[in-house]
């Protein structure tokens, strides 16, 4: 008997180490899960397109097209649009960006310590944000280092979305054999519905994203605030947090606008309520009207929680994860729970008293 307790209690003293093991080992390779999770949003958002061109050539040539050739109609045009953007948007965007934490001590001595400074006793900033100092060479190679990491994993998310979109099947089959063979039919149908939510939701907060970043870069650009294009696209970020997202997100725009000259901080200013007005007035209920609903607590939690355990990409992933978890808890229990209140269904929970 007591050699039985502790054979068990051995093997479950074995359970926990592989546990805590395979947690640590998840731990350490936390980056590479992140770019698979940001390469399977990618692909969910993808996937549909990808289903509605096999339709649409199915109706038209009366055969159908392997699914690899499919991938290739839609991926093709969106590896060269990401392609166009990596080559010409963040060159640009990157030389703004050091352009403008270059001059940001400038203005704000300019602007915020110079007026101050008759009435309270003022430090020169320009010599706290730089040290005194010049950039060590570790800096460069940092920077350097930082660049080819960036673009190594730009490129394995483009590969790693292709394969996702071209084996879609073989990956959920993979998934469905964690369940029994008897309710693989139920799993995939949620795994499905999972999928198109997910999707839909995606799409929509792209879209929105899209439709105010543009707005306030096409603002900044006609009020000629400098470094338009990091300062909207902070603001095309902020979008995908809701409630306290879209503040957040053009607020630097408006600090910025604020630093060279009032008229323009003004302008700024009425533009950017005008637009959040149009936007949960008008824009957002008709974009995102199959969205997945996520409880605005739950998200700027998970933002919070996110940007705390891995930066601006846990930042970035945090929301997606949380509608996902949604996802699932409404398909495995909430609409559980409504079919077999369903009284018009065989061996339900309720049944009609006459």
């Amino acid at each position: 008997m007591r050699n039985r307790e502790l054979e068990l209690f051995a093997k479950k003293t074995a359970i926990v180490a592989a546990f805590a093991l395979m947690l640590f080992l998840l731990w350490r390779i936390r980056g590479v899960l992140v770019l698979v999770f940001i390469a399977a949003v990618i692909a969910a958002g993808i996937a549909p397109v990808v289903q509605r061109v096999r339709l649409i050539w199915r109706y038209s040539f009366h055969r159908n097209i392997p699914r690899g050739a499919a991938v290739l109609l839609v991926y093709v045009p969106f590896l060269i649009i990401a392609l166009l953007l990596a080559t010409v948007v963040v060159p640009r965007l990157l030389s703004e960006a050091q352009a403008l934490g270059t001059q940001m001590p400038t203005l704000i001595a300019k602007n915020i310590t110079a007026p101050l400074e008759h009435y309270f006793p003022m430090i020169d900033l320009r010599y706290l944000f730089d040290g005194g100092r010049s950039i060590p060479r570790s800096s460069v190679f940092f920077y350097v280092r930082s660049t080819a990491t960036a673009i190594a994993s730009f490129i394995a998310v483009l590969f790693m979305v292709a394969y996702m979109l071209i084996d879609a099947h073989r990956l959920r089959n993979t998934i469905l054999l964690v369940y029994p063979a008897e309710v693989r039919a139920d799993r995939r149908q949620t795994l499905n519905r999972m999928a198109a939510r997910m999707s839909s939701w995606l799409m929509a907060q792209l879209i929105l994203s899209l439709i105010m970043g543009g707005a306030i870069f096409a603002s900044l650009l006609v009020l000629r605030v400098p470094f338009a294009l990091p300062l909207a696209i902070v603001a095309m970020v902020g979008e995908i947090v809701p409630v306290i997202g879209p503040i957040v997100g053009t607020a630097p725009a408006l600090m910025m606008a604020l630093l060279h000259s009032r008229w323009q901080f003004w302008s700024l200013l009425l533009i950017v309520i005008v637009l959040q007005k149009l936007e949960n007035l008008f824009i957002a209920p008709r974009v995102m009207s199959r969205k997945v609903s996520i409880s605005p607590l739950a998200a700027f939690i998970a933002f919070m929680a996110g940007a705390a355990l891995l930066g601006i990409a846990g930042a970035i992933i945090a929301i997606p994860i949380t509608a996902i978890a949604q996802v699932a808890f409404d398909e495995v229990f909430v609409k559980r729970r409504e079919r077999r209140l369903n009284l018009g269904r065989a061996g339900t929970l309720l049944r009609r008293v006459d």
